[in-house]
């Protein structure tokens, strides 16, 4: 072998050397590196989507545990009797409905796990009292519904009081009727109910949510004391749902009776007496006019919390027409001192320099105000003993 052939040699050995070595360092170096660099970023990418998930569980976790704390109990049987004394006190103690009697129902079982407490309410009260009942209760921050809400009045009141006692018909001797008529009241000639129109029957079906517990999971559920918001589920503002029981569809239509008043007959001058009369003693002072109390309406009377609280139109005041009042504000020319569901009980002192107590009707002005007396005003009366006198 000649020189030439072993440098070729060499040359053609040495090329094939290093191309074994790039493939070996290819294979065993580069290769490797790059699998180990597409698996970091593949974990991190996958770290960034199960801290998002992360996230987003945190999210419906919270979410969850709000709607748990609006329910009343993850037993049924405990909501039930936690929504029945709910209901209750709004019926009763709030709003002085009579005739309350609230039946439990079956217990219905939805595909999602929770369960539906219904309950079905019946009770008697005026137009004012039940508007006032569903405001509170779209009030309650709670998970709940009315089904159905059916008010119904007895249409033998109303026609009795489109009819003046001496037109009605008198039932014959034979009739055995086992309810007599009701005697006349407040409402004004024929009629057997007061300002605030005629009893009616409330029947309503209402619903409350059970959720189920999840699994690893806490079930937080509503404190004892219930929450009340402002505002709530009501769709419109709450002075608005006034309008209801202000315009009262209820209440019967009544013509108005013109009253003639027949001038007394002149009678003839007293002859002039020697003897002087005794000056009459000067009239009282008149009551400070009250500017702008028939621009003031009460349009509502409820609670917050507990704490009773009222709504007042001002129509001459367009920024900030409705005012919100509490007990023992200062109002019109007086101090409130009691809150009504029918209206506001002010003590204001006259000139003769002692305090009156006026009653400001619902949905009339302040220039509407009546003084209270025992005679017209028994349950204000009734309520300021009971708020007053030890």
């Amino acid at each position: 072998m000649t020189r030439r052939e072993k440098v070729l040699g060499f040359g053609v050995a040495g090329t094939l050397g290093g191309l074994a070595l790039v493939m070996l360092v290819r294979w065993f170096v580069l290769e490797p590196f790059t699998t180990v660099r597409k698996d970091i970023t593949d974990e991190a990418q996958r770290a960034r989507r199960l801290h998002a998930s992360l996230e987003q569980l945190d999210r419906v976790e919270d979410k969850w545990y709000g709607l748990t704390k609006r329910t009343f109990s993850e037993d049924p049987k405990e909501a039930q009797q936690r929504f029945r004394e709910d209901l209750q006190q709004l019926l009763v103690e709030r709003h002085g409905m009579t005739q309350a009697k609230i039946s439990p129902g079956t217990f219905v079982r939805y595909k999602d796990g929770s369960t539906g407490v219904p309950l079905t309410i019946n009770a008697t009260g005026t137009l004012n009292q039940i508007v006032g009942f569903l405001c509170d209760f779209y009030r309650r921050d709670y998970l709940a519904r009315l089904d159905k809400v059916r008010i119904q009045a007895d249409m033998n009141v109303i026609s009795n009081a489109n009819t003046l006692p001496r037109e009605r018909p008198t039932a014959p001797k034979s009739s055995r009727s086992k309810n007599p008529p009701a005697p006349a009241t407040a409402g004004g000639p024929g009629t057997n109910f007061g300002p605030d129109g005629p009893e009616l029957k409330l029947n309503i079906s209402a619903v409350t949510l059970v959720l189920p517990r999840m699994k690893d999971m806490e079930h937080p559920v509503t404190d004892a004391a219930l929450p009340e918001l402002e505002h709530g589920r009501l769709l419109r503002e709450l002075p608005d749902y006034n309008l209801v029981f202000t315009i009262n569809p209820f209440m019967p239509y009544r013509k108005e009776e013109k009253i003639v008043v027949t001038p007394p007959p002149e009678t003839a001058p007293a002859p002039p007496s020697h003897v002087e009369a005794p000056l009459p003693p000067p009239p009282p002072p008149l009551a400070p006019t009250r500017v702008g109390a028939d621009q003031q309406i009460v349009v509502c009377t409820t609670a917050l919390n507990g704490q009773p609280l009222t709504y007042v139109l001002d129509k001459s005041n367009t920024d900030t027409p409705v005012k919100k009042y509490f007990l023992d504000d200062v109002i019109d020319d007086g101090t409130l001192l009691l809150i009504l569901p029918r209206g506001l009980v002010v003590a204001a002192r006259q000139p003769d320099g002692r305090e009156h107590n006026f009653f400001y009707p619902l949905g009339r002005t302040f220039s509407d105000r009546e003084e209270v007396n025992p005679d017209s005003h028994p349950e204000v009366v009734a309520a300021l003993e009971e708020a007053f006198v030890p």
